[in-house]
């Protein structure tokens, strides 16, 4: 009788086990495909979602060195623009000023929406890099998705 009790007490450990690993690997299962949703619901409005890390790393160069390049031409617009405009004494004269006057506008203006451009492009790479960093790669991103709630 002793070897019955033990043996039926054994089964109900490994079946109240088995219960308990299949609820585990439900949630679990659950919980990956609610995050791995989640994931895909983000990359939606994420316009560099497709591309790989190291394409995004090379982007984010690329964008950075265009933008120093974008900064240095601002401030030669900057420098270029016209003195203190004087008075001619005469209406070509005064033509004249004002053209150069617009021009070292334009350029001014030409520069620093380039280099906003270029700001607004580097904001989006490193935002992407750090939702990215966020998520994690290979192994580790499927055990954030598995186990982060």
């Amino acid at each position: 009788m002793d070897r019955r009790r033990i043996a039926g007490s054994t089964t109900d450990s490994l079946a109240l086990l088995l219960v308990l690993l299949v609820l585990l690997l439900g949630a679990g299962a659950w919980n990956y495909h609610r995050n791995l949703q989640q994931e895909r619901t983000s990359e939606r409005g994420r316009p560099y979602a497709s591309y790989s890390v190291r394409e995004v790393q090379l982007l984010r160069e690329a964008a950075a060195g265009e933008l120093a390049a974008a900064r240095a031409r601002f401030e030669r617009a900057k420098r270029g623009r016209a003195g203190s405009a004087r008075d001619q004494g005469t209406v070509g004269g005064n033509v004249r000023q004002f053209n150069r006057t617009a021009r070292a506008s334009d350029a001014i203006r030409d520069a620093a929406a380039e280099v906003a451009e270029h700001e607004s492009l580097t904001a989006t790479l490193d935002q992407e890099l750090a939702a990215r960093a966020t998520l994690g790669a290979g192994m580790d991103r499927h055990l954030k998705r598995l186990t982060t709630f």
